[in-house]
Formats: structure tokens, sequence, C-alpha cells
């Protein structure tokens, strides 16, 4: 009887320990699964680290990032590749930071009546209005005197009055569809507004007219064939007729030709290989990637009416280099993060699709 006794307790001692291993082994698995639902939130819904870029005063997280790129990418269309979001989304960044810094100093300032009054425009409260065009008779026929192609100026027009409450709303909405909040929604209108007065400014700079030449070209894959093409051209040989006969250019035309534009659009190493000379010279050979190139200036014009988007190619330019040098002018302090960056990505990413119903 003892010894059933004891055996009793033994087997009883064994099913408690049996239940204690069962209950620690669950705890184990039950922390294990939080770690990892921790983990997993943590590394898709939490950035590596807060902080990525500072500029001109402006600190930004990552979170800030993701949100603003969601927005370019959706509403702008101001993203080239999902995968570089995080990249351009910075880049853009610290480039309304430099509208915002430095734009004033060559168009007119934005104000915060400027920035309501688009707001207007885009929430749809207001329509705008061609501007009025308001003449004095005889100051016209003065200036048509003096300068037949003289334009109007346009007389500023008020902004209409709109519901402060209508205006609210509907402002409340918007911010809640593009996930921004005012301030930085405000800012991105200030950016907006700083960039098409820089354009319309480089627009206005570069005018309708300006010195321009037209090129012909011959392309070939070797420097011993540019080699023996100059030597042919020493010759006196056509260079039309040997464009035609020996370039590799598919794209020119007949003779190798490239038609008007001007010296400040080409490459750099194009720019000094033809700058100075006059009509009728050609250029030494200048190394294009993989091909070889010899230009001939057929015709030079001081002052010609641009050719095809030729305007619209030296206002861009003068407004990158504007740019270029505002982005200098102010202080910026990057710190993304190779994890970062695919962090911001992937929120992107998620919002996107979110947005896009699945």
């Amino acid at each position: 009887r003892k010894q059933r006794a004891g055996r009793a307790a033994e087997r009883d001692h064994a099913d408690q320990q049996a239940r204690l291993i069962y209950i620690g082994s669950g705890a184990v698995l039950v922390i294990a699964a939080l770690a990892v639902v921790s983990g997993l939130f943590v590394t898709r819904y939490q950035p590596p680290r807060a902080h990525v870029l500072a500029v001109d005063g402006q600190s930004y997280q990552a979170r800030d990032v993701a949100a603003r790129g969601a927005h370019l990418a959706f509403f702008e269309g101001g993203i080239s590749s999902l995968s570089d979001v995080a990249r351009g989304t910075v880049d853009r960044l610290i480039e309304e930071a430099a509208f915002r810094s430095q734009a004033a100093q060559l168009v007119e300032p934005v104000t915060e009546a400027d920035i309501e009054h688009a707001l207007f425009v885009e929430l749809e409260l207001i329509v705008e209005e061609p501007p009025v065009i308001v003449i004095d008779d005889a100051e016209a026929d003065a200036d048509a005197e003096a300068t037949p192609t003289a334009e109007p100026t346009a007389e500023p027009t008020a902004t209409p009055e709109v519901d402060s409450q209508e205006f609210a709303d509907a402002l409340t909405e918007l911010l809640r569809d593009i996930d921004l909040d005012r301030d930085t929604y405000e800012l991105v209108v200030e950016a907006r507004l700083y960039r098409e007065r820089l354009q319309d400014h480089f627009e206005s700079v570069v005018g309708e007219s300006g010195p321009e030449l037209s090129l012909q070209r011959i392309r070939v894959s070797t420097q011993l064939a540019a080699d023996t093409v100059l030597e042919a051209l020493a010759g006196g040989v056509d260079f039309a007729t040997l464009a035609d006969e020996q370039s590799e250019a598919a794209g020119d035309g007949e003779g190798g030709d490239l038609g008007w534009t001007a010296l400040d659009l080409l490459d750099e190493d194009v720019r000094a290989a033809i700058d100075g000379l006059g009509a009728g010279e050609y250029s030494a050979a200048v190394s294009a990637g993989i091909s070889f190139d010899v230009y001939r200036v057929a015709e030079v014009a001081e002052d010609r009416d641009y050719a095809g988007v030729v305007a619209v190619q030296l206002a861009n330019l003068r407004f990158d280099e504007w740019l270029e040098t505002a982005i200098a002018a102010i202080e910026v302090a990057e710190d993304l993060s190779g994890d970062e960056e695919a962090w911001i990505n992937d929120r992107v990413l998620a919002s996107l699709t979110d947005r896009q119903g699945g």
C-alpha cells in the first residue's frame, strides 16, 4: 500500500512538473510572438531613427519626409521612380527651402495673402479671371508711335470675398485628404508660388531672341576615323557631303544639320570646342562617350528669334543655375541612412497602394 501511495505521489509530482513545463513553454512562445509582432511594427511603422534632415532652420523626421513624399508622388507627380522617393523628397525639401529663403531677392515676395489666394483657387472657392487690361488712349497712341510692339500692363485685381467657414471646412477636407498639416502645406504653396515667379522672371530675362548659331555634325566611332574626317576637311572636302557619307548620327539632318541653338545650351566640351569659331569653320574632334564628333558652324546670328524650344531651354538653364547658387547659400544638414531611406520608400509605397485601393 505504501508503495502504491508513493508511486501515486511521484506521478502527481511528474504531472505537476509537466504542467509547469507546458505553461513555461507557452509563456516563452507568447513572449517570442509579441517580440516578433513588436519588431514588425517597429520596422514597418517606426523609422530606424527620427531626424533625417535640417534645412534653413526647418527640421524633418523620417515620418515627415514619408508624408511629404507620398504627397509629392501622388498629388504633384514630382517623383520619377518610387525606388528613389526618399532621395527625391529630400532634394525637393531642400529646393523649396531655397525658394522661400532666397527667391525674394530676385522676385516679388510671396505674402500670406498670396498663399491664401492660391488656396482659394485650389479649393475652387474663387475662379481666377484674366487680368483686366487698362490702357489710356493717349498713352496707347504714344506707345504705339514709340514702340509699336509694346504690350499693355495688367491692372491687379482684388481677391473676392470668401466665407471664412466655407474656407475652413474646405481646407480641413483638403488637408485630411493629402495627409499634411496646414503649416506644412502652406510652406509647400509658398515654395510653389516662388517657383512660378522665378520661372516667369527667367523667361522674361531670356526674352524671345538672342545670339544663336546653326551647327552641323559628323559623328564617327573611333579617334582614327575622326582624324580621317579632319584630314579630309583640311583637304577641302565639303562638310555636308562628308557628313552624309560617313556620319553615324542617325538623328541628324541632311548634311549633318543640327539646326539653330544657343551656345549656352551645348555640353561644356562642345561649347569649348566651337566657342569663337566663325561661320564656315569646324572644330577639332570632341569625345562623346563612345563616339567622336566634329562640328561645323554653318551660320552665326547676333540677335535672332529663338528657334523651337530654345527660349524655354535657356530659361530653364538660368533657373537651374540660380537654384544651385540658392541651395549653396542655405544651411543643409542631411542624416539619411540607408535603412531610413528604405523605410521611407516602403511607407510611401504603402500609402500609394492604400490610396489606389489595394
